[in-house]
């Protein structure tokens, strides 16, 4: 059995509501999605994220300089194709397209030696559970923001039987750019409306129902620290990504100066960034992109290092259902899995 071809195909899919998070804009959803042929006709299918320029970068060296490298090579061997488009691959660094353009090819890889074997990827990983327990993610800003929209949607996920939900924060609505200013602390009305929002969410969903904030890198170190002091009361499960990933120094500052657990990073990419966050103390929940950090394998490896660390490993999912369900397989592979992401914004 021999790989007879690799296809990237990008998506886009435009949203009713343009959406606003700590780090801009955004009016579409988009993707890429790897389709794995054998000579056989068995199909794999996986998912590559890209967020740094246009999807054809991701694309592109999905099937001009990875494909190339698998065709006519045994499928059945993801761990040895992997490791041969690390190596192969060293050139063009250890993130962004590659990084990503490798994970969708992983993922890929997998569903399709669980066809061939008739078992689902989970229990090829391990088989520790058969089923996860999932939080809704949402609770973006929109420009004509209103409290009230918030406190529905977020009311809603519970409703629909959600014991855990997410909600964005870190947008300086007030002192604003597109892309945001990377210094200096939040102008202190945006930052007393954040406080704000997620005190009443709390006081809207019930007691019971754990509450996530993300603010995708959107404050600095003195800032989540004020504002974790003055979210005591409220209870939050994690706080994920407040500061930029490579800011190790800062995230150790943060996770030593406050009671509430540090996530992250989804930015991060491979096994050797989160060993780096777990030893130095960074980090209290592992958070990495199945779709951008390296793939099931790549991923595999990363839950294992949070086990010797005794953190748990939270994948991000933000994309197509077929991350989900590599995020969702992951998680029911290993032992420190409590909670997958399930995007509840529109088009996911």
């Amino acid at each position: 059995m021999k790989i007879a071809d690799v296809e990237a195909i990008t998506l886009h899919v435009p949203l009713d509501t343009e959406l606003h998070h700590a780090q801009g804009a955004f009016e579409s959803r988009s993707t890429i999605l790897v389709k794995i042929r054998t000579d056989d006709g068995t199909i794999g299918i996986g998912e590559a994220a890209f967020f740094a320029g246009p999807s054809q970068s991701t694309a592109t060296v999905i099937e001009e300089e990875l494909a190339p490298r698998i065709l006519g090579r045994d499928p059945r061997y993801p761990e040895r194709i992997w490791e041969d488009l690390f190596r192969q691959t060293y050139w063009g660094g250890r993130g962004g397209p590659t990084i990503c353009a490798i994970s969708g090819i992983d993922i890929a890889l997998w569903d399709l030696y669980g066809k061939l074997l008739g078992e689902p990827v989970y229990r090829l990983l391990g088989g520790y559970a058969d089923r996860v327990r999932a939080y809704a993610s949402g609770g973006y800003y929109t420009e004509a923001d209103d409290q009230a929209r918030l406190l529905a949607e977020m009311r809603a996920h519970v409703d629909d039987g959600f014991r855990a939900v997410k909600m964005k924060t870190g947008w300086d609505v007030e002192g604003q750019t597109d892309p945001p200013d990377r210094y200096g602390p939040p102008t202190p009305s945006s930052l007393n409306r954040d406080v704000a929002r997620i005190r009443a969410v709390r006081e809207e969903i019930r007691p019971d129902v754990a509450l996530m904030i993300d603010a995708n890198n959107g404050w600095d170190p003195a800032t989540t620290i004020q504002v974790a002091n003055r979210l005591g009361d409220v209870g939050p499960y994690f706080i994920e990504e407040p500061i930029a990933t490579e800011d190790r120094a800062g995230m150790k500052r943060i996770r030593d100066a406050v009671d509430v657990p540090i996530a992250g990073c989804e930015t991060a990419y491979t096994r050797y960034a989160f060993r780096d966050l777990s030893a130095d103390g960074c980090i209290d929940v592992v958070q990495p992109g199945v779709n951008w950090a390296g793939g099931i394998t790549e991923c595999r490896r990363i839950a294992a290092l949070a086990a010797a660390h005794d953190r748990p490993l939270v994948p991000n999912s933000f994309h197509s259902a077929v991350d989900l369900a590599a995020a969702i397989h992951l998680t029911c592979g290993i032992p420190n899995g409590p909670f997958v992401e399930y995007d509840r914004t529109q088009a996911n």
